[in-house]
């Protein structure tokens, strides 16, 4: 909240990971994504290291450069990353292919 009581939402900068294999594509598509959400692009980092860049990207977090991280695909993070983020919902989607299936609850 600012002096006249107002809340004032603060620019928030976000930095783009790619990999070299899908830089023209998904580049521009993470750039026109995070310009409709209204975010500061801070940096592009494009991985021709297969996975290598990633400490430069969580850097630039921890350093305050950025607070947002913008992939393309899930499938472009390396898989060995840290930090790491899984989030349960989508692990449960991988587990059948069927959407109408669903695990039982066994007593």
């Amino acid at each position: 909240m600012d002096a006249t009581g107002s809340h004032r939402r603060l620019a928030t900068t976000a930095v783009i990971y790619v990999t070299a294999t899908h830089r023209s594509r998904h580049a521009a598509r993470c750039a026109e994504d995070c310009h409709r959400r209204g975010l500061t692009l801070g940096a592009v980092i494009v991985d021709e290291l297969h996975g290598g860049r990633w400490p430069d990207v969580v850097q630039r977090v921890m350093a305050g450069e950025a607070e947002v991280i913008v992939v393309a695909d899930r499938d472009e993070l390396p898989p060995d990353r840290t930090p790491r983020l899984d989030v349960v919902a989508e692990e449960r989607r991988h587990l059948s292919p069927d959407p109408h299936c669903r695990p039982r609850l066994l007593h």
